[in-house]
């Protein structure tokens, strides 16, 4: 489901980019796809964590001037900074001022799928699920967590069972962790 969020919104990325660090479009579109594993490596990682009022307050925080400051955002945004880096040899202000235009726009589509999947413009865990992962993905996230009553809460279980060296707890988590992979097309 991220190859269609990411089709959808890596036009805008693409001129944010250009627009924004003065490299060429060619380099833009090179860029996208280290946009879409740093996006869902740093989801991945939140969901394994249990993290999803984390995710909800980064996807709420657009539009009111606040994913700048999001520290959810900023890891993501280091993540693709730091490949920009990698793989293309690029200066750190340039890769900084790439990865900020490019993966504000593609949390702002996101979050804008986000808020027009669900009834009203509030988003809620079953909206990023919905959209991240397809119609059956929560209760299939739940069951491997150990918890049929849902993803979120069977999270919280898995992860407070990682926690407190449950073996059981921790595995469900991990083989969570690689399905929502799958999922996002990795």
């Amino acid at each position: 489901m991220l190859d269609k969020i990411m089709e959808m919104a890596g036009g805008d990325a693409l001129k944010q980019i250009t627009d924004h660090a003065g490299v060429t479009p060619e380099q833009a579109k090179e860029m996208l796809p280290m946009a879409q594993e740093s996006i869902q490596e740093g989801l991945t990682s939140q969901l394994t964590s249990g993290n999803t009022e984390g995710l909800l307050g980064m996807f709420n925080s657009v539009g009111s001037g606040g994913l700048a400051n999001n520290g959810m955002f900023g890891n993501i945004k280091n993540l693709f900074m730091q490949k920009i880096m990698g793989k293309m040899g690029l200066p750190s202000s340039v890769a900084g001022i790439a990865a900020g235009a490019g993966m504000g726009s593609m949390i702002g589509s996101i979050t804008g799928m986000l808020k027009s999947d669900g009834d009203n413009d509030d988003i809620s865990t079953d909206n990023i699920m919905s959209v991240l992962g397809g119609g059956g993905a929560a209760g299939m996230l739940g069951k491997l967590a150990g918890n049929a009553g849902g993803a979120l809460g069977g999270l919280k279980d898995a992860a407070s069972g990682l926690a407190g060296g449950a073996a059981e707890g921790a595995g469900g988590l991990k083989d969570a962790a690689g399905k929502l992979g799958g999922m996002l097309g990795k």
